[in-house]
């Protein structure tokens, strides 16, 4: 469990600390999101060798999770949208936002609140960074509690770990 906690807990989730302490919230962002891929990597099924849009909606579905006293609860089909969007394109529209498959995702710094009023404007989201990047924390914690009370994951994740992109500290 070690293992596990060092290269998804601390590498990915310091990266992404780095950032935020460093005022650099789009790269907070980026990396929030491609560690989202990678969580999903590590989980996708067995015998799968390649990730995709699948892997990324179940690991979210299942694992982005936050207050239920917030207005707007994480939809994996927005989170996919918005990952699209600023991995892609660098921006906050993707082809699911401009088809009106998701909404649109944007984020306001220094917040720990989520703003959504759908009868005002349906179709956005302002998710508060901090409290986003929190969540995610969140969802990897118990992402590493499955890794330690499900054994087929735990194999699946023992045996993708090494392919994570580690540089290791001197």
């Amino acid at each position: 469990m070690d293992l596990f906690k060092k290269v998804i807990a601390d590498c990915i989730g310091n990266d992404i600390h780095v950032c935020m302490k460093n005022n650099a919230p789009t790269g907070a962002i980026l990396l929030t999101y491609c560690a989202m891929d990678a969580m999903a990597f590590l989980a996708m099924p067995t015998g799968q060798q390649k990730s995709g849009r699948s892997d990324f909606k179940r690991w979210v579905g299942k694992y982005m999770q936050t207050s239920s006293k917030q207005p707007y609860q994480y939809d994996k089909e927005d989170l996919y949208g918005a990952r699209c969007g600023i991995v892609h394109a660098y921006t906050a529209e993707s082809d699911m936002s401009k088809d009106k498959k998701c909404k649109q995702i944007v984020y306001k710094i220094n917040c720990l609140k989520h703003l959504y009023d759908p009868s005002k404007n349906p179709e956005l989201v302002v998710l508060g960074l901090n409290l986003f990047i929190q969540d995610f924390y969140d969802a990897v914690d118990r992402f590493l509690a499955d890794i330690e009370e499900d054994e087929d994951l735990r194999k699946r994740v023992e045996g993708r770990l090494p392919k994570l992109f580690h540089i290791k500290k001197q």
